[in-house]
């Protein structure tokens, strides 16, 4: 199995997290795109995907997350469920377990409960592509308020997706709460 590592500081801005993905990416192929026909020791090189592959599962997987964000910001279960998995489960900063349908009901109910996310930012993402396999790492940094009281949310997070017919569909994640710096 090939692991490919795509790292990046997200911001807000998609298209620049894509054009230095792709970036990074180029680097990280380069030896695969050299034309060297194997590893250097009397092995052949393994099979690799192709590189546009690879970048078209980069896309699906940050459009994943684009929708994550947005469903997160809206509390819009509806768009949340289109890139959940039916097996998903989630471990909370509190280390409960939900299921999708207990995961997506959370969102659902987030309006009902006074919660409005005001800005949602994203760091240290690492991107790792593994077969039919990729794994999200980073931080997130989340504004809200809650029930009229403002909130700062700082979480490290995995979220896992597996490849499916119709492109990448999250099936675990796990959130842990970090301490606020200057509090």
């Amino acid at each position: 199995m090939t692991e490919t590592t795509y790292k990046n500081i997200y911001t807000n801005d998609n298209s620049t997290w894509l054009r230095r993905t792709a970036l990074l990416g180029c680097l990280v192929l380069l030896p695969a795109c050299s034309g060297g026909a194997g590893t250097g020791s009397g092995h052949p090189a393994p099979a690799r995907a192709p590189e546009a592959a690879k970048r078209k599962d980069i896309v699906q997987i940050q459009q994943a997350e684009a929708t994550w964000v947005d469903a997160l910001k809206s509390g819009n279960a509806q768009l949340l469920a289109t890139i959940i998995g039916p097996t998903f489960t989630f471990i909370g900063p509190d280390g409960q377990v939900e299921n999708r349908e207990v995961y997506l009901a959370g969102y659902a109910q987030m309006s009902q409960m006074g919660i409005q996310v005001n800005s949602i930012d994203l760091y240290e993402v690492d991107l790792r592509l593994l077969g039919d396999t990729a794994i999200v790492t980073g931080r997130v940094i989340a504004q809200l308020t809650m029930q009229e009281q403002p909130i700062t949310e700082n979480v490290r997070f995995t979220r896992v997706y597996q490849r499916a017919p119709d492109g990448w569909l999250m099936v675990s994640g796990q959130g842990t709460r970090l301490a606020v710096s200057g509090s």
